[in-house]
């Protein structure tokens, strides 16, 4: 990518309505993470398709992850052209995130 073009795409993101949509969708993909937890849960690590209940899981959350980042990223470039607070809910969904990726390398929901 050209200088030109990292240039128009940092001033796509930090566009208001292009960081609310990151925001509203990445807390979208948290709530259907959310719905798809007991895949991983206690029953659904005992079943013959763990594994693929397991990696649909892990999708979803690298998505929620990478559209929270987006979204603190994005938010915080327009604070600093606008000004404003911080993105305290995408930087809470990008850690719960984390710490849900933690949880589940290390098999923690299938306890």
């Amino acid at each position: 990518m050209g200088t030109d073009q990292t240039s128009k795409l940092k001033q796509f993101l930090i566009k208001p309505g292009i960081c609310t949509a990151f925001a509203v969708s990445a807390g979208i993909s948290f709530f259907l993470l959310s719905m798809l937890l007991p895949l991983v849960g206690p029953a659904g690590s005992r079943v013959e398709h763990a594994a693929k209940n397991r990696a649909l899981f892990l999708t979803v959350l690298l998505i929620t992850l990478a559209l929270s980042l987006v979204s603190s990223y994005s938010k915080l470039g327009g604070r600093r052209e606008r000004g404003g607070s911080l993105p305290w809910f995408s930087f809470a969904l990008s850690a719960v995130c984390v710490v849900t990726l933690i949880t589940l390398l290390l098999n923690g929901f299938a306890i």
